[in-house]
Parts: structure tokens; C-alpha cells; sequence
């Protein structure tokens, strides 16, 4: 199938990619037709984007989704005045060792076979109607295990006859699968079927009938290797793994067999009627007259890029274009055309005239140039003139009566939600008055429109749990640094940047500013008898310590570097563990104890402090249990741990002092949202969480910053049940731009800092 990838990961594939195995699953639903080429080619993007992404693998997912969703609503925005549109049903599985992550755009269907129970993963509430149709883009997270013997089948829709078969099948052969589900029905299948095996981590597609001898191809192929460019699939055979022809792909009709590009075997093009598996377009209507038609045409092409949310009270969009408008329109045209037959006759009269008032003929002949300059002249005022009026006319009628309609469709949600008491309806409405203030506003903006707009902000702030804050850059120029980690001190601000492991300071300058400290030095070198590496993690220490140090940095070695303005660095490796070091990634301060993070190695190692040094051997902080690899954060509360993973998941563990073996860790841990207008959307699938914070008392509480979203979401401690977010201010008062925050600290003076694109906001008086 052309919407069908396995992909291994390639040599230039970003940082954290590496590892991952990719397994792309693109339908297309809707009546715009695809080649095959431009099927494959649409799949083969969104895994190029996916190993093009660095870092967390839901960032990745989701540029994805971006990616096939903007391609196609490009794509809907050309074709709407033709009444042509396709919508994209997108399944990403992101495959590393065992563990399995998926992602569904559209209401794309999964059930996972394990040895002793079995998983439907189908959330369509969450995952949408599917790609193309808006800017927003809706993506259902989950994820599960993939041992040897396990069983996934990914598919679009399923049959009806696979519903109750499904709910208690069991693990068993892949190909003994595939004939029990083909042969429950009689439908056009469009599915995948995965069995994994013990073996190097290779993709095998295999045949849906026994290959002849000549077409033998043996099991232990070698898989080719990668592109540099593109990752391409390891595999052993290249036949789709189904049993059925691409007639569920909006493909037209070829003259020539289309060739798959993996496979190099003939794939059948010729058109087939669209499989009742996959939503259909609906027929298209009667010819209706001219008026009514051209109506409808224009509400379509209105709605087709960007829906409003529904509601059932809604009342019905205003019509565009009215019939004055139209009628105006059609009087333009009218005297564009007079226009043109009246130059024509002007300019044949005056060849014909000119030459008369000329003695002779060889002077009728030099008339030429001056006719063709008069007709030139002519040619471009009457063009201009004509639309200047038309100009004119549109401004003056066309444009005010569009913002009069939205303007009052904008009015009518906005008493509809003063009058709903279901905070998810009352969300929506508001949603719909912003929506149509800013269609108003595209015409013109008035005090009304600002108002409004200001009303439904703050009605769906308090419905969302969702705290403002006016933001200010902190420096006049960026630092020019790609920031990864910030600390916040009682004495200025601690930036790490991520290319060289360095650690630079600013203190608060006039004007409310920063200024960056041009005698701090906190980077890697040799300290004496020490090497620093690069730093991976910096915190700020108290004004008042015994190193008489601002700042701790800690390299991948264990190796400790105290740094302070004006002052060289001093450098203290910390014991390493019995079982020495893997890699370090991060530690933390809790009461005078340091706790070392080594992800790779699955471990934190918890230091006894001494005046401010760490000289004694480690203990480890784990028992029987211990946290997976995949640890990007984790912050230290007694002995409470809470440790945040590259999915974006949570876990918490809790040290025994009584018995070591006793301790126990909670995975995954839940978040609990108490805002019921969320109850109809996924707000922590959606989130991209990259970092964790921990707020001391008075007032103590779990920061997790949701990065895509340039929200830091405030939890309490022990029920994590959502509290308030922090967001900046809406409209054109943010000076924070889109894109992804890097990097997020909180100073003891309750002043938030937020990194964005190598420059750093920051918001004083956080509640």
C-alpha cells in the first residue's frame, strides 16, 4: 500500500532519534484524487519530518501530523472551489526495543494481541476527524509493549464482522491470523498486520500468497542500507502485507501500471469503487441555479479550512456573498465590459480620424506612433480606473456587510453562552465568538470587537484553569545561544547552552532588563588536577554556602563544577557507584542530599552532603523496582521522587529508610483535571512535557512545562490533580513568539522565566 512505511532510523537522523523504528500508516478519505507517487511521497514526508525532529518522540509524532495536515489543507484551500477535498487518517508507531508508541490522527483503530489479555486503542474523540480540514491538529497518545510472539493490527476502520473475534482473539501465527480475518468477510480490507520476533530489529513485509520458486526470497535477506537522506525501510520482501488492492487510496485512473517504488512490483491502478471501510465523499448535488449555487459555493469554501466547533444550539453562518453584493459585483462586470467595447470603438475612430488632419499621406503614415501611444495610455487608465471604482465599491458595501455578519453571528454566541450552564457548551460558544471576531476583525477591527474578544478570553480563562502573565524579554539582543537549562538565583539568572556545555550568567540591569556577566566562567577545561566535560545540568546554590559558590554544574563523568563571578571554577568529581557511571544526565538538591540522575543505566545515586562537598560513596535510591530508561527529568521531595519520561508520561517512587528492597515506584503515575470544560479533550495527551519543576512551600506543588503549548501547568504534590496554568498574555501584548520553549526556571522571588528561540522572557509575581 502506498500509505504504508517501515522505516529504520537513518545516519543523520537528530538527536534522540536513533533508535526509533517507524511504522507510518496514511489513508486518505474524501473525493480529491492521488497518484500513487503523490501517496507514497505525502507517507514518505511525514517520516522524513518524524527522524528530522530532535528530542522527545511525541514532538516528533506530532511535527508529523503538522506536516500531512498542512500538505493537505493546502491542498483542500485549492481544490474547495471545485467541491474537491481529502482528509488524512494518519497512525504512527515509534518502535524502540520493546516499547511501542502510538499516535492517531483521525479515527484510526489499533488492537495489540498480548500473551494473556488484549488492547483496542480507538479514541476518537481525542484523535479527531482527521488531517487537512483545520489548522488545529487533534493527536491521541498511547503506547504499549512489543515482545516476541505479541500480534498488532492497525486499520481504519474495522469490519463489522471483525468486532466480536477481536474483543477475545489470542497470540497466535501472523499468517494464521491473516486467514482467520479475511475469511470472517467479504469487505475491501485495508489493514496491517505486525508480528514481531526475535531477531535484529529488520522490517519484513511479507507476501500474501506463496511466491513461486523462481520468486523465492530467503528469510534472512541482509536489509539494505539506509539513505543518508531518506530513511528507508529494512526488508526482506516488498509485497504489501494485505490481502486486498489499493482501492482504498483516492488514486485516478492511469493509462500505465504505477510501479512501487519498495517493492518494484506492478500495483494496480485501475478505479474501483470506494470501500465502505473508509468515509466516502458525499455525491454531488443537482445543478441548482446560478444564484443558489454560487451561495453555496461561497459557504463551502468559508468553512472548508477552518470549522468552527459545533455546538447544537449554533445558529446558521452568515451567508457570503449576500445578494447585494452580488448584484454589485455583477454591475462591475457589466461596466468592465462596456468599458472595453467603448476603448475599442474610441481607439478605432481616432486611427481613423488622425491621419485626416495631416497634409499628406507620407505625414498619415508617422500617425502610427502617436495612436499607439494614445492607445497605450488608454490601455492602462481605463484598467486602473475601473478598479479603483471597483475597489471602492467592495470597501464601502462588500467589507461592511462582512464584518456586520460576523459581528452580529459573534454577538449571537456570545448571549448563547452567557445563557449555558454545561461548562463544555459554554466552552464552545466562547471558542465560536472568537472565532467569529476574528473573521470580523479581517475586515475591520472596532472597540466592539475588542471587547468582545477581551470578554471571551477571560470567560474561557476561567473555564480552563488557565492564569495569565505579562511577559517581557529579558535581554535587548538574544544571547545567540541554543539555551537547554536555566537556574534561577537569589543573585540573576544561570543559562547552559546546549552546544557547548557552557554556563553563563546575567544579573538584572537598568531599564528592567538583563545583562549578561562577562567575568563569570563556567565552562569545560581542566580545573588542576581535573577535566570538566561538557555541563548536562546546572543548579543555582544560596547566596550563603561553604564552597562560597552561585552556581553547581555537573558533566556527564560525575565530575562537579563550582562556579561564582569574578572567580575561577573549582572542580570536585563526585565518588563514582559501585557498578561506575553510564552517563549522567541530571541531578537535584534536597535538603543538603545530591541526587545524581544516570538514565542509561536506570539509576539515581543519592550523595550525603558535607559542608557543601559530596566525598562519601553513593547509595542507590531504587529497589526491586526501577524507572525505565527513558527519564528526562525528575525532581526530589523527601522521599518522594517524581521523575518525568520522554513520552511525556509521569512516575513517582518512594524511598524505604526502613528496608531498602521495600522501596516502590508508581508507573504511570495519573493526572488528574478537575476543569470539566476538558472533559470532551485529552488536555495531557495533547501536551508536550519536556520539563519538571518542583515549587517549595508555602506553597508546594509539581511544575510541568507543556513546551509546544508555552504553558507550565501547576499540580498538587500528592493527588497531581491540575491546579491553574500559566500561559503568556493573548494577542498582539505577548512579545513571545511561536515555538517551542526550551528551557523554563522559577527564581526564589516568584519571577518565571521561559526560553524561546534563544531568547528568554520572563514574568514577575507568579501566584
Amino acid at each position: 500500500m502506498p500509505g504504508v512505511l517501515a522505516l529504520a532510523p537513518p545516519r543523520n537522523a537528530a538527536r534522540g532519534r536513533e533508535q526509533d523504528r517507524l511504522i507510518a500508516y496514511l489513508v486518505l478519505a474524501g473525493n480529491s484524487a492521488f497518484t500513487a507517487s503523490e501517496y507514497h511521497d505525502l507517507a514518505e514526508g511525514a517520516a522524513r519530518v518524524y527522524y528530522q525532529t530532535p528530542r522527545a518522540v511525541t514532538s516528533a509524532l506530532r511535527a508529523s501530523a503538522d506536516f500531512v495536515n498542512k500538505t493537505l489543507l493546502e491542498r483542500n484551500m485549492s481544490t474547495s472551489a471545485r467541491g474537491q477535498y481529502a482528509l488524512g487518517w494518519l497512525l504512527l508507531a515509534s518502535i524502540r526495543d520493546t516499547q511501542c508508541i502510538l499516535s492517531f490522527s483521525g479515527p484510526m483503530q489499533a488492537y495489540w494481541f498480548g500473551q494473556d489479555e488484549t488492547r483496542q486503542f480507538y479514541e476518537p474523540a481525542i484523535s479527531g476527524k482527521g488531517l487537512g480540514s483545520s489548522q488545529s491538529v487533534s493527536i491521541h497518545y498511547t503506547q504499549t509493549s512489543l515482545n516476541a510472539g505479541d500480534l498488532l493490527l492497525l486499520c481504519g476502520r474495522v469490519p463489522n464482522a471483525w468486532v466480536a473475534p477481536l474483543g477475545d482473539a489470542k497470540p497466535s501465527s501472523l499468517e494464521a491470523m491473516r486467514r482467520r480475518l479475511t475469511t470472517l468477510t467479504h469487505e475491501d480490507l485495508n489493514a496491517v498486520l505486525i508480528q514481531p520476533k526475535e531477531g535484529t530489529g529488520a522490517f519484513n513485509f511479507l507476501r500474501t500468497t506463496p511466491p513461486s520458486p523462481e520468486e523465492k526470497v530467503e528469510d534472512a535477506a541482509p536489509p539494505p542500507e539506509p539513505s543518508p537522506s531518506l530513511p528507508t525501510p529494512e526488508q526482506t520482501e516488498s509485497t504489501p502485507a494485505h490481502v486486498v488492492q489499493p482501492s482504498a487510496y483516492a488514486i485516478p485512473p492511469q493509462e500505465e501500471e504505477a510501479t512501487d517504488p519498495l517493492a518494484g512490483l506492478p500495483r494496480q491502478t485501475t478505479p474501483r469503487n470506494f470501500p465502505a471501510s473508509i468515509p466516502r465523499a458525499k455525491p454531488k448535488p443537482e445543478p441548482m441555479p446560478d444564484d443558489a449555487a454560487e451561495e453555496e459555493i461561497a459557504v463551502e469554501e468559508e468553512d472548508l479550512p477552518q470549522p468552527a466547533p459545533n455546538i447544537e444550539t449554533k445558529p446558521e453562518p452568515p451567508r457570503e456573498p449576500s445578494q447585494r453584493a452580488r448584484q454589485t459585483a455583477k454591475t462591475v462586470a457589466t461596466g468592465i465590459q462596456s468599458m472595453r467595447r467603448w476603448s475599442e470603438v474610441v481607439g478605432e475612430k481616432l486611427r481613423n480620424f488622425l491621419p485626416r488632419l495631416l497634409p499628406n499621406t507620407d505625414a498619415a503614415e508617422t500617425t502610427s506612433m502617436p495612436s499607439s501611444t494614445l492607445m497605450m495610455f488608454m490601455a492602462i487608465l481605463i484598467p486602473l480606473t475601473i478598479v479603483t471604482i471597483a475597489s471602492v465599491v467592495y470597501l464601502r458595501y462588500g467589507r461592511s456587510e462582512q464584518y456586520d455578519a460576523y459581528l452580529r453571528q459573534a454577538q449571537q454566541m456570545r448571549e448563547q453562552a452567557l445563557a449555558l450552564s454545561n461548562p463544555i457548551e459554554q466552552r464552545k460558544a466562547w471558542e465560536n465568538v472568537l472565532l467569529n471576531v476574528d473573521r470580523a476583525e479581517e475586515h475591520r477591527q472596532t472597540t466592539e470587537t475588542i471587547n468582545l474578544r477581551k470578554e471571551a478570553e477571560s470567560n474561557l480563562d476561567v473555564l480552563l484553569g488557565i492564569t495569565r502573565m505579562k511577559f517581557n524579554p529579558a535581554f535587548t539582543t538574544k544571547p545567540g545561544i541554543e539555551i537547554s537549562r536555566m537556574a534561577a538565583g537569589d543573585d540573576g539568572l544561570y543559562l547552559l547552552d546546549a552546544a557547548n556545555g557552557e554556563a553563563l550568567r546575567a544579573f538584572p540591569a537598568g531599564g528592567g532588563g538583563f545583562q549578561m556577566d562577562s567575568t563569570f566562567n563556567c565552562k569545560p577545561g581542566v580545573y588542576g588536577n581535573y577535566t570538566v566535560g561538557p555541563l548536562v545540568d546546572i543548579l543555582a546554590l544560596p547566596v550563603v554556602n561553604f564552597i562560597d559558590a552561585t552556581l553547581l554544574g555537573i558533566d556527564a563523568n560525575g565530575n562537579l563544577l563550582y562556579c561564582k563571578p569574578g572567580q575561577v571554577g573549582q572542580a570536585i568529581p563526585l565518588p563514582p557507584p559501585d557498578t561506575n557511571w553510564g552517563r549522567v544526565t541530571g541531578f537535584a538538591l534536597d535538603n543538603g542530599m545530591l541526587y545524581v540522575l544516570d538514565a542509561p543505566s536506570r539509576a539515581v545515586w543519592v550523595y550525603n552532603g558535607k559542608d557543601g562537598t559530596y566525598i562519601d560513596r553513593p547509595y542507590f535510591f531504587f529497589g526491586q523496582q526501577t524507572p525505565t530508561q527513558d527519564v528526562i527529568d525528575f525532581v526530589v521531595s523527601g522521599d518522594e521522587m517524581y521523575m518525568l519520561h520522554a513520552d511525556g508520561r509521569l512516575s513517582t517512587c518512594s524511598y524505604s529508610r526502613i528496608e531498602t528492597s521495600a522501596s516502590n515506584c508508581e508507573d504511570p503515575l495519573r493526572l488528574e483535571n478537575p476543569f470539566q470544560a476538558y472533559h470532551d479533550i485529552d488536555l495531557f495527551g495533547a501536551a508536550h512535557f519536556t520539563q519538571i519543576l518542583y515549587a517549595a512551600p508555602p506553597d508546594p506543588s509539581i511544575l510541568l512545562l507543556d513546551a509546544d503549548g508555552q504553558s507550565l501547568m501547576r499540580f498538587a504534590p500528592r493527588t497531581l490533580e491540575l491546579q491553574n496554568q500559566f500561559r503568556p498574555t493573548a494577542g498582539s501584548g505577548n512579545p513571545i513568539p511561536a515555538g517551542t520553549v526550551g528551557a523554563v526556571a522559577v527564581s526564589p522571588d516568584h519571577v518565571l522565566y521561559l526560553a524561546v528561540n534563544g531568547q528568554v522572557y520572563f514574568a514577575v509575581n507568579m501566584p
